[in-house]
């Protein structure tokens, strides 16, 4: 007994060795994001869209480490973005700064807040449709989708919330914003799909035989 810790939701025992593996991975993706974040592979220039891949290891960390992972790496991709506030990073949306100018509070309020609520959901996605024989085939793609569009409505969410009172919430740049998030939302879909979920199921494999050699 003295080998196992609750975690979670108090319903789960995992070992100390699976605990400090979990840690693990979940501090070896902190620093994949912070690579990320200082090469082109975070943030992509595409034209006037940027595309961010940051929302795959989220997604994957979610998906195979539980809700605290999730909502961890969520709060590490809000930092990358709140860092191009003041031109830390390899790619700086020039949005960025006009937001921080236009309201601090309300830019670190959409910086952080939708990424970790989008690992936080996300998890909690995924073992919902777990939990049921019917639905655990699609657990895995129907949860990696859904980092992209919970990241998405939730960063409108509080864009909108934010914003509404300043320059920023005038129609001609709402309908701006939107068209570049639509394609932004449509690309990280089909990455998230890809990429995001393979990783999580590869995740939950090598967690699965850690736990059977403990």
């Amino acid at each position: 007994m003295k080998n196992e810790v609750t975690i979670n939701n108090g319903t789960k025992k995992l070992s100390r060795k699976e605990l400090t593996f979990r840690m693990v991975i979940t501090a070896l993706f902190i620093a994949i994001m912070m690579a990320m974040n200082f090469s082109p592979l975070g943030y992509i220039y595409a034209g006037v869209f940027v595309i961010t891949l940051m929302p795959i290891p989220v997604v994957a960390g979610a998906i195979s480490l539980g809700p605290v992972c999730g909502m961890i790496l969520g709060f590490v991709f809000g930092l990358t973005s709140f860092l191009q506030c003041f031109g830390i990073g390899y790619v700086i949306d020039p949005s960025a700064a006009i937001l921080f100018q236009t309201s601090p509070l309300g830019t670190a309020f959409t910086c952080f807040v939708p990424r970790i609520l989008m690992g936080l959901c996300v998890s909690l996605l995924f073992k919902a449709l777990a939990k049921f024989r019917k639905t655990q085939k699609i657990a895995y793609p129907v949860a990696a989708v859904s980092g992209a569009v919970f990241n998405t409505a939730f960063f409108m969410t509080s864009y909108i919330t934010m914003f509404k009172n300043t320059i920023l919430a005038e129609t001609s740049v709402m309908t701006v914003l939107l068209s570049v998030l639509t394609l932004n939302t449509l690309i990280e879909v089909c990455v998230s799909l890809v990429i995001g979920g393979s990783i999580a199921i590869a995740i939950d494999r090598v967690i699965k035989r850690a736990c059977k050699r403990a």
